[in-house]
């Protein structure tokens, strides 16, 4: 069968994080596959995105943690918040890169809606690290697709 753009035009696709769709994109290499993403993956109906891969982060990758703040702070810019790998290494940009490049992805495709990885720096729901602890927050990517109206739903 031939992909068609009519195909996308009349068929309503959501976002999903490329690790839950059984993508070894987790910063140690690994996924954390469901077949229910696998499945709407392979139908057609979702497309898997790694924004910490789109915003230039190879796999493996040093994990990452906020400093002060979560991925609506660092979205915002504010003073003091950062995104530091276990190696020391400032990783703010590149999630703010990946977060700008999901979402002029999900306005290509009209995407209203995204399943996200819970806990990840980027795609986190409810919660993300920081400053070493798991808290309550959200990734990057998820601050920047809820800021514009995307509808996000956690998975473990």
């Amino acid at each position: 069968m031939i992909f068609s753009y009519t195909m996308i035009k009349y068929r309503q696709m959501i976002i999903v994080s490329a690790c839950l769709a059984g993508m070894n994109t987790r910063y140690d290499g690994t996924n954390c596959g469901h077949p229910e993403i696998i499945e709407l993956v392979a139908s057609g109906k979702a497309i898997p995105l790694c924004p910490e891969q789109l915003g230039g982060l190879p796999t493996p990758r040093p994990a990452i943690s906020f400093v002060d703040g979560d991925g609506n702070e660092l979205i915002k810019e504010t003073i003091g918040v950062r995104a530091i790998g276990a190696d020391g290494v400032d990783y703010s940009k590149n999630l703010i890169n990946g977060a700008m490049e999901t979402l002029r992805i999900a306005r290509m495709f009209n995407i209203k809606k995204a399943i996200m990885k819970e806990g990840s720096p980027s795609c986190g729901v409810f919660r993300v690290w920081v400053n070493s602890r798991k808290v309550e927050g959200c990734g990057a990517t998820t601050a920047l697709l809820k800021k514009n109206t995307i509808m996000i739903e956690a998975m473990e």
